[in-house]
């Protein structure tokens, strides 16, 4: 009898290892950069996954679960497949998780993923290369980056797709350049330009690029029906660059070629009128590094609105102004400070400090006379007026009891549309909500890896928050720049 029962526990067990499997599906490695794709594949009757949130400090992104039912021998069971994806900077290993299989717990085999270097690819069919306006710039100085992607004419290409690009160390916006499309020796020529700000001095690189091309499989067993061929997925890599990179003085954090110049509306002022102050920085260089300028004088109350800046790249450089209104309101005569521009100007090899003028604002107080005259003037008998006494009908009384109510019905009705026209723009979208609900980086970073290559300064954030210590100030940010970009959620 104890035989029997141990040869059924041998064959349910085989049974189980027959029908029950966990696979795991990857590649062997990585390129940095980009983002990595494995995918585990369970069959069973019974299956509960395991919660995989991290590995190696990545944070794990789920992207998705395929179901699928076969049936081997008359046995039904289960094909459940979840693809995951994470960005790694290093070699890393995907662990054994644990599965539950028909109340049975299985572990899925680890694999070491190791990161690879990527050489330009070299073709005849396709080239894609980089192009930089300079090898050696300072800290903050513009550098133009042009991409160049060229490929026969006669290929038949479905799709091409550029994931836009983490340039590490390097802040960076792309060029609007309408109209980079040309033909050229049997080629199509495609061109993007991108304007990079070293962020850190040294010998910095911009690694390879991709483009994914998508064509016509020519040895497709349908011929030259390109309708009914399956299209098959190329990726082309560029060069690399290398630059040397040096530091700004340490005084300065600004690099090109600025003006600044401050105006004002009036000089002299009655008591409580205000003096409105127009400030104006205009030139060449790293605008995007410009702080915010500000105002302190005693005994006066000032206002600032947010300044306005405008850049746009030109055959000089990166242009730009900046343009800042104050309102001050001084209880006596004041002088407003001169403002001062500092800056490293690489054709003359210094720095240069440029200031704007003072001015004095004159405050002229109340006469006495003319307050005491006044207060005579009020205190003189009035004369009496003349009360026209009128007999108001019922029919008068009615018309203005109507109206009256009719008034007051609107007004609340205005009122009542106010408040909830103002409950609902103060509101926050979804995202926001969910953002500053956060308590932790790795809860931040679940909800924003879909938003990952959506714009280059949220890609910056989302890697800073990653490696940061200072989480709530990372976390305001994000926040900040989420309500600019406008994302939905």
């Amino acid at each position: 009898m104890k035989t029997v029962v141990k040869s059924l526990i041998i064959i349910f067990i085989l049974t189980l290892e027959l029908f029950s499997s966990v696979k795991l599906n990857s590649a062997n490695s990585f390129v940095k950069g980009e983002p990595f794709t494995f995918e585990l594949e369970v069959t069973g009757s019974s299956i509960k996954f395991p919660k995989i949130e991290k590995i190696d400090s990545y944070v794990v992104q789920n992207l998705g679960t395929s179901r699928s039912l076969q049936i081997i021998n008359g046995n039904y069971s289960e094909k459940i497949s979840q693809k995951f994806q994470i960005l790694p900077q290093k070699d890393f290993e995907i662990p054994s998780f644990t599965f539950e299989i028909d109340g049975v717990e299985i572990q899925s085999p680890s694999k070491k993923i190791t990161q690879r270097t990527v050489n330009k690819t070299i073709s005849n069919n396709f080239d894609l290369q980089l192009k930089a306006s300079k090898k050696e710039a300072y800290v903050g100085e513009d550098i133009l980056l042009k991409l160049v992607f060229k490929y026969r004419k006669n290929l038949q290409i479905t799709n091409l797709g550029f994931e836009p690009p983490h340039f590490e160390n390097f802040w960076y916006k792309k060029v609007d350049n309408k109209n980079r499309r040309y033909e050229e020796n049997g080629y199509i020529v495609q061109e993007l330009e991108y304007l990079l700000f070293p962020q850190k001095e040294g010998k910095l690189k911009v690694n390879p690029l991709a483009i994914i091309v998508q064509l016509v499989n020519q040895n497709s067993n349908y011929g030259n029906f390109s309708f009914l061929s399956v299209p098959v997925e190329k990726r082309v890599y560029s060069n690399s660059l290398d630059f040397d990179i040096k530091p700004l003085p340490k005084s300065v954090n600004l690099i090109g070629d600025f003006d600044i110049n401050a105006t004002i509306d009036k000089s002299e002022i009655k008591e409580g009128e205000s003096v409105s102050l127009k400030l104006d920085i205009k030139g060449v260089g790293n605008f995007d590094d410009l702080e915010d300028f500000k105002l302190d004088i005693q005994n006066a109350t000032i206002y600032d609105n947010k300044p306005q800046i405008k850049t746009a790249y030109s055959k000089k450089g990166f242009e730009g102004s900046y343009e800042k209104i104050f309102s001050i309101v001084p209880s006596t005569s004041i002088t407003i400070p001169s403002f001062k521009l500092k800056y490293f100007d690489k054709t003359q090899s210094k720095i240069i400090e440029k200031t704007t003028k003072e001015f004095r604002i004159k405050v002229n107080s109340l006469n006495k006379q003319e307050t005491s005259s006044k207060l005579e003037k009020s205190n003189e008998p009035k004369e009496i007026e003349k009360v026209i006494e009128k007999t108001i009908t019922l029919k008068d009384k009615l018309l203005y009891f109507s109206l009256g109510s009719l008034v007051t019905i609107l007004i609340f009705g205005l009122y009542i549309y106010a408040r909830i026209y103002k409950q609902k723009t103060k509101e926050d979208k979804p995202l926001i909500k969910k953002l500053k609900s956060c308590k932790t980086k790795e809860e931040m970073l679940k909800l924003l890896l879909p938003y990952l290559k959506y714009d280059s300064q949220l890609d910056e954030l989302i890697f800073e928050c990653e490696k940061t210590k200072d989480f709530k100030g990372t976390q305001k940010a994000i926040i900040s720049l989420v309500k600019q970009l406008d994302i939905k959620g």
